[in-house]
């Protein structure tokens, strides 16, 4: 026996769980209902037997044809007390069962059945005794109880044709038991007894499909409204790995994002460090891109975090292609089977070496602008990320100038896929011309004009997460 253990038959498992309950709950309330309105009607039915005997009409005659009228008329307000009293007795027990014992669901739906067969029965039995045949009893009894059950129980319509079934064996044995009609006259009965049935079945199946659907639309609700509570728990944890932002005498480290749902797979790792004790004089910057959006994407991240810290805390000085080699290695061998890769820029910020050395894996290019206006383009040095393992993958690690007022700027390609109106889109030209032409924001720096330049683009909702880097060194009077 196998188990469903994926995500998809774990929510239909909690969703039938719950209808089940749900419907067992109800069939409780409802049954009470049932078996005392028809053993409210039974009893008013052997009162009606009582009267019309009263009235001079001795049923029990035709039944004890043998004995004389006296004995008769004496035998019978016997006998329809002692029916009375079973079939009233019948449903009491039958409440007093279901609300005192712990059924479960399928056995309150087998004593519902049972009952419905019991007043069948009981009817087809008083019918053949031959008690008031236009007031309704035997098969038309029958038709009456069982649609009965369908309006008041929640049945489904397999249930209610498990019902049907047993009631036209019980139908069709007392029929071919009595012998007061031929056989072509009791096949034709037994035959056209499931037509009296179907409007049950009928009235379960649709009750049933109504009540289903809008269980599924309160449930949907519910969990949606309970996955958007977990989202919104689950960015608050996944953006508190990324790292604050800083300003220092020397350097200003700042950036923006915004995923393109609830929570993405970019991710921005800094670290701070520098020899004798001054944690301000290098900067390590590792900016990630994982394949996809939403929750698997920010998983993969929170995997990603993990392994960054452990190797800058094994080696807080390791160089950036080093870093990307690593990095390589894990999403090779731990995510690239699952169809899972990711770019990656890595950056070692020297102040006082004045430069930057950076590795980059399939990453968009990113742009240093000097402090006389030039624009350098940092482009990717090796595949993406997981493509490639061991010796194959070659971080080719470089190094750059980055004096006082120079700028550098990162991102992801959610800035540069971003598209207009007519699926243009930015592009890493226009990123480009953005920097080269365009000037900080006053209160948000070149992180706020590059978001709002994206977003100044953009037709429609964002296509994909968007992280904006900025890396600036200040420029002492």
């Amino acid at each position: 026996m196998t188990s469903n253990t994926t995500p998809s038959g774990t929510f239909t498992a909690d969703f039938r769980a719950e209808f089940d309950a749900s419907t067992g709950q109800l069939l409780r309330q409802q049954f009470v209902w049932f078996a005392g309105i028809t053993g409210v009607a039974g009893l008013l039915f052997c009162a009606y037997d009582l009267t019309i005997h009263f009235a001079g009409t001795t049923l029990i005659r035709r039944i004890f044809t043998s004995l004389p009228s006296e004995k008769a008329d004496q035998a019978f307000p016997w006998m329809a007390v002692a029916f009375t009293l079973a079939f009233v007795g019948a449903h009491v027990a039958a409440i007093t069962a279901v609300t005192t014992r712990p059924y479960t669901a399928k056995g309150v739906e087998l004593l519902t059945i049972g009952l419905v067969l019991f007043d069948s029965i009981a009817q087809m039995l008083v019918r053949r005794m031959g008690i008031v045949p236009e007031i309704g009893f035997g098969a038309w009894g029958s038709m009456w109880t069982h649609t009965l059950a369908a309006i008041f129980l929640p049945w489904t319509n397999w249930q209610a044709v498990r019902a049907a079934l047993a009631l036209w064996g019980a139908y069709a044995l007392i029929t071919v038991t009595y012998r007061d009609a031929e056989w072509s006259t009791k096949l034709l009965r037994i035959g056209f007894f499931p037509v009296l049935t179907s409007p049950g079945v009928f009235i379960a199946w649709l009750k049933h499909s109504r009540r289903y659907e809008q269980h599924k639309m309160t449930f949907f609700q519910r969990r949606y409204a309970d996955v958007r509570r977990e989202l919104v728990d689950a960015r608050r944890i996944h953006e508190a790995l990324f790292p604050p932002q800083k300003v220092t005498q020397h350097l200003r480290f700042s950036y923006e994002y915004e995923p393109m749902r609830q929570i993405g797979g970019d991710y921005l790792y800094a670290n701070w460090f520098g020899p004798r004790g001054r944690h301000e004089d290098t900067l390590n910057v590792v900016l990630m891109d994982v394949t996809g959006h939403g929750i698997p994407a920010a998983l993969t991240v929170n995997r990603l975090h993990g392994e960054l810290e452990r190797v800058f805390a094994e080696n807080p000085e390791i160089p950036p292609g080093e870093v990307l080699e690593l990095l390589n290695r894990y999403v090779h061998l731990t995510l690239a089977t699952h169809s899972v890769f990711v770019t990656a820029l890595c950056l070692k910020v020297d102040i006082l070496g004045n430069k930057v050395e950076y590795a980059s894996g399939g990453h968009p290019p990113a742009f240093l602008r000097t402090v006389d206006g030039k624009i350098h383009e940092l482009p990717s040095t090796t595949f993406v990320l997981g493509a490639c393992g061991g010796r194959e993958f070659d971080p080719d690690p470089r190094s750059v100038h980055f004096g006082p007022g120079d700028v550098l700027i990162a991102y992801t390609d959610g800035a540069i896929e971003a598209r207009d109106r007519m699926g243009k889109m930015l592009g890493i030209k226009g990123v480009q011309k953005l920097v080269a032409f365009g000037s900080p924001d006053a209160g948000g720096g070149w992180t706020r004009t590059l978001r709002s330049a994206v977003e100044g683009h953009r037709h429609g909702p964002p296509a994909d997460d968007t992280l904006v880097v900025e890396i600036a060194r200040v420029l002492h009077a």
